[in-house]
């Protein structure tokens, strides 16, 4: 399933959130691929990916260490 989400980071800038979406893409790898991170600003991102396990890919994201660290920048994601 080919998925596109945009990322908005309300305490914090892209490159924060990138080094922490970075700091787990070896866990994500297991459920997505072809994974691509676009820059729009210092507050924002769009993630164009393909998933491969939607189970897997909703356990990882609902981890207490994601859930935290999205919590502390402020991370608020739509799928378009």
């Amino acid at each position: 399933m080919h998925l596109k989400a945009h990322v908005k980071i309300e305490n914090g800038t892209f490159e924060d959130w990138e080094s922490f979406f970075k700091s787990y893409g070896d866990e994500r790898s297991k459920y997505v691929k072809n994974e691509k991170i676009l820059k729009i600003n210092d507050q924002e991102a769009e993630v164009d990916f393909e998933v491969t396990d939607i189970d897997g890919l909703t356990a990882l994201s609902g981890t207490e260490e994601i859930v935290m660290n999205e919590k502390r920048l402020g991370v608020v994601t739509t799928l378009l």
